[in-house]
């Protein structure tokens, strides 16, 4: 059944709300997949509070045209499926990680969008490799926090070689 030109512009309402409402969008290619093994990419997403959709391209094309976004997706091959990422990284990576555990050649990653910028499969693929969030701030406070453990371990020291000293004496003496 065609879609009316009412319930095209409320598609294409709410799919510039999507896509204003995210941090980062990956577009891939679901041909060959299940609905069923897409549930399992959707339960992966809705984990961090993001979501994959299944978009007509000319629609999607109309939205990202309408936010200024130049971009042709009907040169994409196969059917366009979209991550909606609250988090451009792990968006990234749970498209990745589906992407090596789906059978070869049915679910590919052919783009995202990043900023108002289009990137490319490589380019999202290499996103999706970089540490989360939580694990980069984790490395942030390490480093700032080695000099300052470093510097109360040579505070220490000065005691503990002196208990050291004391220790050895008594020793000594009581052998």
């Amino acid at each position: 059944m065609a879609l009316t030109k009412s319930r095209k512009r409320e598609m294409l309402a709410e799919l510039l709300s999507a896509i204003q409402e995210s941090n980062g969008l990956v577009f891939t290619d679901f041909s060959g997949s299940s609905v069923k093994s897409l549930e399992g990419l959707r339960g992966a997403l809705r984990e961090d509070g993001s979501r994959y959709q299944v978009v007509k391209k000319t629609l999607f094309n109309k939205a990202l045209q309408s936010m200024g976004v130049e971009v042709s997706l009907d040169e994409l091959p196969g059917n366009l499926g979209v991550v909606f990422a609250t988090d451009p990284v792990s968006g990234a990576k749970a498209s990745a990680d589906f992407a090596k555990k789906a059978k070869k050649d049915s679910f590919k990653i052919v783009g995202g969008l990043l900023e108002e910028k289009i990137l490319t499969d490589a380019q999202v693929t290499a996103l999706a490799k970089l540490p989360s969030k939580e694990q980069l701030q984790g490395q942030v406070v390490g480093t700032i926090a080695a000099p300052m453990s470093s510097f109360v371990n040579v505070l220490a020291g000065t005691p503990r070689g002196l208990v050291n000293v004391l220790n050895a004496y008594r020793d000594t003496k009581q052998a």
